[in-house]
């Protein structure tokens, strides 16, 4: 994701859909072309299904692609779980081959190895590239996705149609998972899933988000960033006159206000946050305007961007923080490979894109996904089509739906919804190293979220939990510093707080994508809470 798409994606602001259901198509595709008998270069495989299926009633070339696995562990079948990575636009095929899925890139390289924290062991498992046009999936000419509501019908169309080939999973226990935009997928698919009940009973479970876009970008972003760097002043090697000039303009901004409010527990009342503190249009801008072109360095240049930039409005904290960071990094100066999604992260770290891009563009490998013909079918056939150079993020999607009409935050309605009125159990969880969506701004937006019969959090999220237990029946607050561990802080994963149908796990030790940096723990989290309940 470029410095653009980063900006825009953090600022862009929500407005409500309207959903559409129209009939579903049946299938006449037998399920037996689907079959996946082996990988290239990779360990052996639980019995999965892989390829494309059409989306009903839309034009011709608009196809989700998909990869089904079955369940290794019979004690589990009864669980269908659903992973989305975010963007927009990025291919689930990140998740599947970097944390949760069965076979994972053995370190820099395209050899795939079997991943002993597979979620395969926790039930059947469902990877889709959506919406149209991401990762292996296809979509018409001109891009035909304009917005959120689009995303929603595309995607609940196809799984209508998706339970129709493989019925047997009709009966199951469905858990939503994913990623960062899929704070807006997941939100706005599980309410086109308890709209169409009468018509086409699913039977979803639970959702969980992980540093997800689920509140609007002042909370998530503007107001929480100099807090969070203050939590990481040590990784970030930010100097003390610059903190100083962040915690200065909090109070400026009327920010200071709003994370005390945060921070009391259980909240007062509604918090009031600023829509628009930051112009959501500050970076589309035209690029022969230097004055748009901000490396701030110094206190006062800090400052000014903050409180007096042209180009961002007022009290842009969260653009000022990124351009800071990447002015220094880029300079030499501060911390080196400056990472926005782990700040843990540093100039060795492996960036698994360039792997999934390399291995899902051969052609023996497209071939095992049942995306082109076998060889000997090649032979008999005049029109075999060349490999799909597979990207793992799809920057037209990105651009298209951030440029959109967005959708209305999902903490505000549709999340307590669905768990007040629907009863479907919801989880959060945050990576304590994530800057692009930090875990204080998913703190605040639960803080402010009301949802059976009472607002936030009664207690603040205190309670240990460990690598292989993520919910421990005992009760243990935490009473340790990291820095100065006990042996019961050694074995801690993070903290957690569960009320109302409402779960929040915060993860130490791991960014954006938690199941990449703690395999292990994120496996147990989906054993212990997500398929638990």
């Amino acid at each position: 994701m470029n410095i653009a798409a980063i900006y825009s994606f953090i600022h862009s602001l929500w407005a409500i859909p309207a959903f559409v259901f129209p009939h579903t198509v049946r299938l006449s595709t037998s399920v037996s072309q689907f079959e996946v008998h082996q990988l290239p270069n990779s360990s052996s495989l639980p019995v999965s299904w892989a390829g494309r299926l059409p989306v009903p009633e839309t034009p011709p070339g608009n196809s989700l692609f998909f990869w089904l696995f079955q369940a290794e562990d019979p004690a589990y079948d009864e669980n269908l779980i659903i992973w989305f990575n975010g963007g927009p636009g990025c291919s689930s095929l990140i998740g599947l081959t970097t944390g949760n899925g069965p076979v994972s890139f053995d370190g820099n390289s395209t050899r795939l190895i079997r991943n002993p924290h597979s979620w395969t062991k926790l039930g059947n498992v469902l990877y889709v590239d959506q919406p149209v046009g991401t990762g292996y999936s296809t979509a018409s000419n001109p891009y035909p996705v304009p917005d959120n509501d689009r995303v929603t019908s595309d995607f609940y169309k196809w799984l209508r149609n998706f339970f129709i080939l493989f019925p047997n999973l009709r009966s199951k226990r469905v858990h939503m998972i994913g990623e960062s935009w899929a704070g807006i997928y997941i939100p706005y698919f599980a309410s086109a899933i308890v709209e169409g009940q009468d018509l086409f009973p699913i039977d979803l479970r639970s959702i969980s988000i992980g540093d997800g876009t689920i509140g609007n970008p002042a909370a998530m972003s503007t107001v929480t960033i100099g807090k969070f760097m203050r939590s990481q002043k040590d990784t970030l090697q930010i100097p003390n006159e610059i903190r100083s000039v962040f915690t200065e303009v909090e109070a400026i901004c009327g920010f200071d206000e709003i994370l005390k409010a945060a921070n009391q527990y259980p909240p007062n009342g509604k918090i009031h946050i600023p829509g628009h503190p930051e112009n959501r249009n500050y970076k589309r801008h035209d690029p022969t305007n230097t004055t748009c072109n901000i490396h701030p360095t110094t206190p006062d240049m800090v400052k000014t961007s903050i409180l007096n930039s042209t180009c961002y409005g007022p009290c842009a904290t969260f653009a000022t923080a990124f351009d800071y960071m990447s002015t220094v990094s880029a300079s030499g100066a501060g911390k080196q490979c400056h990472d926005i999604y782990d700040t843990h992260n540093d100039c060795n770290t492996i960036d698994p894109l360039d792997l999934l891009a390399a291995y899902f563009s051969r052609a023996d490998v497209q071939v095992a996904l049942n995306l082109l013909p076998a060889a000997e079918e090649s032979l008999n056939s005049h029109n075999s089509a060349p490999p799909t150079t597979f990207s793992p993020c799809n920057s037209t999607i990105l651009d298209k739906l951030l440029t959109s009409t967005p959708p209305v935050a999902p903490a505000y309605s549709i999340l307590p919804h669905l768990v007040t009125s629907h009863n479907i159990s919801l989880h959060i969880y945050s990576g304590e190293h994530d800057m692009l969506v930090n875990h204080f701004g998913t703190e605040l937006c639960l803080q402010n979220m009301t949802w059976n019969g009472a607002q936030g959090f009664s207690q603040k999220p205190s309670r240990l939990f460990f690598a292989d237990n993520a919910v421990p029946s005992h009760f243990l607050l935490h009473s340790c510093e990291k820095e100065n561990s006990t042996e019961t802080c050694d074995s801690a994963a993070g903290l957690w707080a569960s009320e109302r149908g409402v779960t929040y796990h915060l993860f130490w030790g791991a960014g954006h994508s938690v199941f990449g940096k703690k395999p292990r723990e994120m496996f147990a989290y989906v054993r212990d809470v997500v398929v638990a309940g």
